[in-house]
């Protein structure tokens, strides 16, 4: 019979367990933690990472988690004083979307130091005269954390651990070209250049953009293997496949492996003592498919499209340019510093049934105002109509080319209306107009068009999508349609009737003729 262990040798036990587990640590400290596989499966990760980074191996892990899924509750809060414990002279650098957030990580991870139940199992204390909430240090080490948040000063600062958890906010941020180039320009002047050497980065987070750290951090990976090769866990909050973990390579797979295990079936929840899939199923029928794609499933664009669905791409000949109102639009660049930006011009034909055709798309980068001009003109010669306008922003691009363009028309005799158009710097209000059209069948895309699928995949990317400037433009061309007439329908030729013919014979115009 095995013998029951005394409480000495169950907390000597715990102790011993915890010291080398996270898992185990985690419930020492929380005993009412409800741990599944997805728990097991990161604290396994993260305590490779740690060793990683006790071995100076310059460890790359990225973890993207649904919300409320305990990804906070282990990288966070319990894995600082876990790896602190093994390795007190280490130092921690925590950074959030702001450094409230990030304060209150620290509180939380110097709680668990000062656990009692933490003692037992490390001997590392914090230092009674350096516990500020922002940063802290170890007693009697060299060790310690420092909190901050995304786009504030840590200089001066050292890190054997750098880990960003949750560096976006919300929707508006995610969305914001601007806000994305401001994070990854911290990340890489200031965050990384912390880093000690052999130190790690853990990354945390729900994956809210294509373009957001984690998909730039993955874009990077995917085209130069020079670049930090990060271990990238997807956990959907639905399996979309039957997942199984490679021993080999310590990746989730869709197909058994030779050395491995089932960790899950499609369509079975993550964590179902939290969320089972009646609750995950109420909550995707709640939020926007794009919502739920992106935090839910870590996948930020869905397949079928969030903002324009893929059940609303038509295709068909164009008509007649002659018989067809013409309005060519053009988004520019806008920065020189966005190095992945086009400028692209949108030719759309209106027919007589307010249908409006995209024609073309002309999309590249160049920021010489005389080859944006000659770019402007050659697309409105090839697709000259008495009728046509030529659309752009009113924007600083358009301000600094309008000399040159109107030079160049009065020397190439080309002299197309110009409308100059009020910016709109909602993206998606700006596109609206064209989304209803869409959604109403009354847009349709050339059927012979070698941009269609590029076009077609950035429009269902769209908001999440890296590139938007063929939306934005496709999107004026359309506000260029608001209001206007359709072109008036040519009338059928009659059948020539039985006194037409007579009047034919015998001269029309006399009264005598019949």
């Amino acid at each position: 019979m095995t013998k029951t262990p005394t409480p000495v040798e169950a907390e000597l036990a715990s102790r011993l367990l915890s010291r080398r587990r996270l898992l185990p640590f985690t419930q020492r400290i929380n005993p009412l933690y409800e741990a599944g596989w997805v728990h097991e499966d990161i604290c396994r990760r993260l305590e490779k990472f740690s060793q990683d980074v006790v071995d100076k191996k310059s460890p790359r892990l990225m973890l993207l988690m649904p919300p409320r899924s305990g990804k906070s509750e282990l990288g966070s809060r319990m894995f600082p004083a876990w790896h602190l414990g093994r390795a007190p002279d280490h130092e921690i650098i925590a950074c959030s979307y702001n450094v409230g957030l990030a304060m209150s990580f620290s509180r939380k991870v110097k709680e668990v130091i000062n656990d009692p139940a933490y003692s037992p199992v490390f001997e590392t204390r914090l230092n009674p005269d350096f516990q500020g909430a922002e940063e802290w240090g170890v007693q009697g080490k060299r060790g310690g954390y420092v909190a901050a948040g995304v786009g504030g000063g840590i200089t001066g600062k050292g890190a054997h651990i750098l880990t960003i958890d949750d560096p976006i906010k919300n929707a508006e941020e995610a969305d914001s070209a601007d806000n994305r180039e401001k994070l990854k320009e911290w990340y890489d002047s200031t965050a990384y250049t912390r880093l000690a050497p052999g130190g790690g980065v853990l990354v945390v987070q729900t994956w809210w953009h294509d373009d957001d750290l984690a998909g730039r951090l993955q874009v990077a990976m995917a085209a130069d293997p020079d670049a930090d090769q990060f271990v990238v866990v997807k956990y959907p909050a639905i399996a979309e496949f039957d997942e199984y973990l490679d021993y080999d390579t310590d990746l989730i797979v869709s197909e058994p492996p030779a050395l491995g295990h089932l960790l899950r079936l499609k369509g079975e929840a993550l964590h179902p003592a939290r969320y089972d899939i009646a609750k995950l199923n109420q909550i995707k029928r709640t939020i926007s498919p794009r919502f739920w794609s992106a935090l839910y499933q870590q996948n930020p664009v869905p397949d079928d499209g969030a903002y324009f669905l893929k059940e609303h791409f038509r295709r068909a000949p164009l008509p007649e340019v002659k018989r067809a109102n013409v309005f060519i639009a053009w988004d520019f660049a806008i920065s020189e510093k966005k190095q992945n930006d086009y400028t692209v011009g949108t030719v759309g034909l209106q027919d007589e049934n307010d249908v409006l055709h995209v024609a073309e798309i002309v999309r590249f980068k160049s920021a010489d105002a005389l080859f944006i001009v000659e770019a402007i003109l050659n697309l409105s010669k090839k697709w000259y109509s008495s009728g046509q306008q030529l659309g752009f922003e009113d924007g600083q691009i358009y301000r600094a080319i309008e000399a040159l363009l109107k030079k160049r028309m009065r020397e190439r005799q080309q002299y197309p209306a110009i409308t100059v158009l009020k910016p709109i710097s909602d993206k998606m209000a700006r596109a609206r107009p064209l989304q209803g059209r869409m959604q109403q069948g009354m847009v349709s895309f050339s059927d012979h068009a070698e941009w269609y699928d590029a076009a077609r995949l950035e429009m269902l990317r769209f908001p999440a999508g890296v590139h938007d400037d063929q939306v934005d433009s496709v999107s004026w061309m359309c506000q260029m349609a608001i209001g206007r007439q359709p072109p008036a329908a040519v009338k059928a030729k009659r059948a020539p009737s039985w006194t037409d013919k007579l009047n034919h014979i015998n001269g029309a115009g006399s009264f005598m003729s019949a």
